[in-house]
């Protein structure tokens, strides 16, 4: 029981943590996308909202999200306009339920349900759902990212303009990013 508790805290903790600094944040830089190529907040939230739908789904249940999979699976791409996307509200709601009946879904299957064998990209439920949770994880950790760089950009202190800039390495792409999002004006 042991792991179950462990992996269920690991998405309460994930829950959790969007949950509060996203509620915070500034709801227009939901949508900033820093070069015009890297997806915005709202898209990546929503990302991890249809994700979990579709843990949700591998483990018997209608996830009820099937109209925020066409704006946020992958593969779709960002809207221009932020007025087409679903309310941030109703995303995270969705997120917090889903996270309740995720949770549910785990601790009631236990670990004869991480164990039971499935075809796929994995052999059983469990590597699945630790799969769903690493791949959700380092959504989070774009959006921390992207809410430091948009909160600072938008202040007076700092800014960035990376768009119409020509790159053409990995690490020249790095340097002008920084720069671009520390350099004082």
């Amino acid at each position: 029981m042991e792991i179950i508790n462990l992996i269920t805290d690991l998405f309460k903790y994930n829950t959790g943590y969007l949950v509060k600094h996203l509620s915070a944040m500034d709801k227009t830089l939901l949508f900033v996308r820093p070069d015009n190529k890297s997806n915005p907040i709202i898209w990546i939230l929503g990302h991890i909202v249809a994700s979990r739908g579709s843990l949700i789904e591998m483990l018997g249940e209608e996830p009820q999200i099937r109209e925020l999979g066409y704006y946020f699976n992958a593969g779709s791409k960002p809207l221009s306009n932020p007025s087409g996307y679903p309310n941030i509200d109703e995303i995270m709601g969705q997120l917090g339920k889903l996270s309740t009946k995720l949770t549910r879904l785990i601790k009631d299957g236990g670990e004869a349900l991480l164990n039971r064998q499935v075809w796929g990209q994995y052999d059983s439920i469990g590597k699945h759902i630790v799969s769903g949770y690493i791949h959700e994880a380092y959504h989070v950790g774009q959006i921390s990212y992207l809410m430091n760089l948009v909160s600072k950009s938008n202040s007076a202190g700092y800014r960035f303009k990376l768009a119409g800039k020509k790159v053409n390495s990995p690490g020249k792409i790095l340097i002008d990013s920084l720069k671009a999002a520390l350099t004082v004006k």
